[in-house]
């Protein structure tokens, strides 16, 4: 169990990881705030995944019984009640996926993202579970981007020359910087070894 933010400008691969990643997993909750539901279960080709979408507005419906659309994002409450009603359901262990933090910034303050990120990071610690989080590198004031990772026991940057750096790690590395397929087997391993 374990807890990884994956932070870095937008194109530089934060959302192909968490797809790769998420495929290793049998129970995954996704969390989307910048696309659809729709367009996520179309790119990941999964029907057995919950996705939570707060980026779809109104009381659109969903066609998968497994799509839950927030009708309101601009209400936390409702995107926690949300999240909760999938976590009540889920059995065993879970991998929660969330692209991106910075959706939620958006409409609300760091701090009240703050109180969500941490309520949500405890209750996944309770349950064993497990969770990746993306955030857009440099789409917030600095003092945002820092509260935010203090939270992670593991930091991945992504960078635009495709190289990738470990910030921070729960599990030892012999160096920080890393090629995107080496940076994807030490993503699986903090979440296998940290288990």
């Amino acid at each position: 169990m374990t807890h990884i933010l994956i932070n870095g400008p937008p194109g530089t691969g934060k959302c192909k990881y968490l797809e790769d990643i998420s495929r290793e997993f049998d129970n995954v909750v996704w969390i989307t705030t910048l696309s659809s539901a729709y367009f996520v279960r179309k790119r990941l080709k999964r029907e057995d995944i919950w996705i939570i979408d707060t980026y779809t507005w109104g009381k659109k419906e969903s066609e998968e019984s497994r799509d839950i659309i927030v009708s309101n994002p601009l209400n936390l409450n409702e995107v926690s009640l949300a999240i909760n009603k999938v976590l009540d359901g889920m059995e065993g262990n879970y991998l929660l996926v969330m692209n991106s933090i910075s959706g939620l910034l958006i409409y609300h303050t760091y701090q009240r993202i703050l109180h969500f990120l941490r309520a949500l990071l405890v209750r996944i610690e309770k349950e064993n579970s497990s969770s990746l989080f993306t955030l857009v590198k440099d789409a917030h004031e600095k003092t945002v981007e820092v509260s935010i990772s203090m939270y992670f026991p593991n930091i991945v940057e992504t960078r635009e020359d495709g190289k990738v750096r470990i910030i921070k790690s729960s599990v030892p590395l012999d160096k920080n910087e890393f090629n995107a397929e080496e940076a994807k087997e030490i993503i699986k391993r903090m979440l296998k070894e940290s288990s």
